[in-house]
């Protein structure tokens, strides 16, 4: 499985482009995931089932924060790479998770609405 970093709602392109720097010396594969693209699975968006085409493109909101997802990243590596994005003071990432067996399945709306409830239930404001 090839180690994978989904990005989404990162409007700024030089965000983007400092996020692959930061993340290229660890040999990551990095998918900046464009809106209408968000009704596919977290698993084709990572590459590990094959693309479906499927008869609309998402036509929903965009995400209100940047969303980055991990899949088939070892432990001791996902900590280093959190350790950087802590570091890193151009952007707040606060939606943050690991592809699950369960959670591959989702679609990237879906994964998003679940990870920021999930989110607000740790971290009330």
């Amino acid at each position: 499985m090839k180690e994978t970093v989904l990005m989404f709602a990162i409007p700024d392109r030089s965000v983007r482009n400092d996020l692959r720097n930061l993340l290229a010396p660890m040999k990551l594969q990095i998918i900046y995931v464009e809106k209408p693209k968000y009704n596919r699975t977290l698993a084709s968006l990572a590459g590990l089932k094959p693309m479906q085409e499927l008869p609309l493109p998402y036509d929903g909101p965009e995400f209100d924060m940047p969303l980055l997802i991990f899949s088939g990243i070892p432990d001791q590596k996902l900590g280093v790479i959190i350790d950087g994005l802590k570091a890193y003071d151009k952007c707040d990432f606060p939606l943050k998770a690991v592809m699950t067996e369960t959670s591959r399945n989702w679609a990237a709306a879906y994964a998003f609405m679940h990870i920021k409830a999930e989110h607000a239930s740790l971290h009330p404001m």
